[in-house]
């Protein structure tokens, strides 16, 4: 009988255990989990230009070494490494003692052609070679030898002076002529000669403005080898100087693109290694494709008014194709990147769906552009975290 009682006992336990209302069954009711709250947001076409990315490097709109055209001593420096200058800015100066000789040398040599030839009063276009003192005594004497001549001629007609007498009188006559005409050929020679002297003296002042070395367009001094105190010869160097804006930036666009690059679209540059993004146009496309690289050298112009992009300079740069393109893009925070690949969850009736996506381009606006993984009307969860698994039921919050 006791064996029975305990056999009972051990039934009712068994019994206790395996109802509906056992612990057992709330711990089952207690592993299902419940639905998680996200936020979501939904993926949408918007205009999202279409764009070719290339890298290349930015060059001098013009850069030139700025030269002393006349040898001297380097007497005054206005300019240094890094100095900013304007178009016609002073950057040396050499000494001009005997420059200045030489313009005075030139005036004189002029004022003394001048005199000679009767203008120390009148401008030169007045010249007239019968007022010079010369050829108005060489006239007057043709004008006596003429007079000589006619009356002698009357005269011997009348037979009061004889034949040799009038011989006489025309062989005067023709001599003071050749005279009056080599008298009149040495004025004209020397208003040959004013002209001479007065170009010299033209280039006896350009030299003297010379010896003051002015930039020949707006720009910064990127080397500068002269220094005080030394003679320069001829060309030789005083400082070199680049024109800072606008600056050309040169990208080498992929051949199966190159057909697709026309003047006059945008270029949007970034320098590398620093927030600076900069916009421009295409200028200039090369007529060939570099066999090397198969690739089509494109080149841009690059507004740089504040001067902080800098010749020399590598930057990532990006041709707008088309302005008008549409795709997509979601926040950064709704990617997660693990083992070099990207993914996003969507919530699909309620559970979480697991994309692998193919990005593209990194927006200034905080945003991915997403070429392949989602498509329009998907309910995007975001922000997203590694807890995240597939399957997961999800509500919004």
């Amino acid at each position: 009988m006791r064996f029975l009682g305990t056999l009972f006992v051990f039934g009712l336990l068994l019994t206790s255990c395996s109802g509906p209302y056992s612990q057992g069954g709330a711990a089952k009711a207690k592993s299902d989990p419940a639905p998680v709250a996200v936020k979501t947001t939904t993926v949408s076409l918007t205009t999202l230009p279409e764009v070719i990315s290339a890298n290349g490097e930015l060059f001098a709109e013009e850069l030139t070494t700025v030269s002393a055209k006349v040898p001297g001593r380097v007497a005054k420096l206005y300019a240094d490494l890094g100095s900013v200058l304007k178009a016609g800015d002073i950057v040396a100066e050499l000494e001009k003692t005997e420059y200045e000789f030489r313009v005075r040398q030139s005036e004189a040599a002029v004022d003394q052609i001048r005199a000679r030839l009767a203008l120390s009063n009148r401008p030169d276009e007045e010249f007239d070679p019968a007022r010079t003192a010369t050829v108005r005594e060489a006239a007057a004497a043709l004008k006596e030898a003429r007079f000589i001549f006619e009356t002698t001629a009357k005269l011997q007609k009348e037979g009061v002076v004889s034949r040799i007498e009038f011989e006489k009188a025309q062989v005067r006559r023709d001599g003071v002529e050749a005279h009056y005409a080599a008298v009149v050929a040495d004025v004209m020679q020397l208003r040959a000669q004013l002209s001479e002297r007065r170009a010299n003296l033209a280039l006896a002042r350009q030299q003297l403005d010379d010896c003051t070395i002015r930039a020949p367009f707006s720009g910064a001094v990127t080397r500068r080898p002269a220094s005080p105190g030394e003679y320069l010869g001829v060309n030789a160097p005083i400082l070199t100087l680049v024109r800072q804006n606008p600056l050309r930036v040169r990208l080498e666009v992929p051949e199966r693109l190159a057909a697709r690059v026309k003047q006059g679209q945008h270029i949007e540059v970034r320098l590398e290694g620093a927030p600076v993004v900069r916009s421009g146009r295409v200028v200039r496309l090369s007529p060939a494709i570099e066999a090397q690289g198969r690739s089509l050298l494109v080149e841009g112009e690059i507004p740089n008014p504040d001067g902080v992009l800098r010749p020399g300079s590598f930057v990532q740069g990006a041709i707008t194709l088309n302005a008008e393109a549409q795709g997509i893009s979601v926040p950064r925070e709704a990617v997660l990147g693990f083992a070099g690949t990207e993914r996003a969850f969507v919530v699909k009736q309620g559970v979480l769906e697991d994309r692998l996506l193919k990005t593209g381009r990194r927006l200034d606006d905080g945003r991915i552009e997403v070429l392949d993984g989602l498509a329009a009307g998907d309910l995007l969860v975001s922000p997203a975290n590694d807890r995240m698994t597939k399957g997961l039921r999800v509500k919004e919050n």
